[in-house]
């Protein structure tokens, strides 16, 4: 998780644009977008791992020895309770699994955003000269 933010941040200081000669700028607008490439293929790996915890989240086990017991016991309503609260806190943890991670998604977007706005000041420079 902290490899993910260690790349996000260290992407986002190569981020950078110096507008000075036409060809410079040309030159930084592919380095930008080379860096937003990069940035992409984090955002997969970080999606990926958001995946892998719904995944495990989902693949709980069959419901618990006291729903079936009290199913077996004809306590339904009392059995449905039983299931309903284990699924509030099986969501609850997957919720608390995955914030860290969408938080990192939600800095890569901002990057990425970032990176958009540079390269259209840098196309602004470019259409001026």
């Amino acid at each position: 998780m902290n490899d993910f933010i260690q790349q996000a941040q260290h992407l986002e200081q190569q981020l950078i644009l110096q507008i000075d000669a036409p060809a410079s700028v040309k030159l930084q607008v592919k380095q930008i977008t080379l860096i937003q490439k990069q940035l992409r293929a984090l955002k997969k790996a970080v999606n990926a791992e958001i995946r892998l915890i719904n995944q495990n989240a989902t693949q709980t086990g069959p419901d618990s020895l006291v729903s079936v017991g009290l199913e077996v016991f004809g306590k339904r309503k009392l059995a449905g309770r039983v299931r309903a609260g284990t699924r509030r806190a099986i969501d609850a943890e997957k919720k608390a699994a995955r914030q860290p991670y969408m938080a990192v998604r939600d800095a890569i977007d901002r990057i990425l955003l970032r990176g958009d706005q540079l390269k259209i000041e840098a196309e602004k420079y470019l259409l001026e000269q």
